[in-house]
C-alpha cells in the first residue's frame, strides 16, 4: 500500500527534519517545495511562480507514484490541503495522513532565528502559525485517512 504524508505546520516547526526522519523509517521520498524553489529560482526563500513549483510538485508526485512519499510543506490552511489531497488520490496514493508539527510559535521564531541561510520573516511565521492554529481542529474533519500530532 503506498502512502502520502502531508507535513502541515508553520516555518521553525521541526517539519523538514521530521520528513527527513520518516523517510528513512517509511522508505519514502521527500517532495520538498523549498527544494523545489531552490532548484527553480536558485534560493528556497524566492517564492516564485506558484504555478511553476506546483507542476514541478505534480511530477515529482507521478514520478513517485508507486512508493511513498512526504510532502514537505507549510499546508497551514484548509485549501493548500485539500489542493495536495487531491493531487495525491489523482495519483492513486491509497492512504494519506498528516502530520501536524505542533510547535508553538515561540518555537517556531527561536529556530527560524537560528537557520543559517533560509530565514523566513517573523510575519511570515507569525502569519502561518496563525492560519494553521486557527484550522488545526477541524483537520479531522478533511480528507485524510489518519491524522498525527508531533508535539
Amino acid at each position: 500500500m503506498t502512502t502520502a504524508f502531508v507535513m502541515v505546520s508553520a516555518p521553525g516547526s521541526g517539519k523538514s527534519t521530521y520528513a527527513e526522519k520518516l523517510a528513512k523509517t517509511e522508505a519514502a521520498a521527500i517532495i520538498s517545495g523549498d527544494e523545489i524553489r531552490e532548484e527553480l529560482y536558485g534560493s528556497a526563500q524566492i517564492q516564485g511562480n506558484w504555478n511553476e513549483i506546483w507542476s514541478a510538485i505534480e511530477e515529482q508526485v507521478a514520478d513517485f507514484a508507486d512508493g511513498n512519499v512526504i510532502i514537505d510543506g507549510t499546508h497551514c490552511r484548509p485549501e493548500y490541503r485539500a489542493e495536495i489531497i487531491t493531487l495525491l488520490r489523482s495519483y492513486g496514493f491509497e492512504a494519506i495522513e498528516a502530520i501536524v508539527m505542533d510547535s508553538s510559535l515561540a518555537t517556531c521564531l527561536a529556530r527560524n532565528f537560528q537557520r543559517v541561510g533560509r530565514n523566513v520573516p517573523d510575519y511570515v511565521v507569525k502569519s502561518m502559525h496563525e492560519d494553521l492554529q486557527r484550522s488545526v481542529n477541524a483537520i479531522v474533519t478533511e480528507d485524510f485517512d489518519r491524522i498525527t500530532y508531533i508535539y
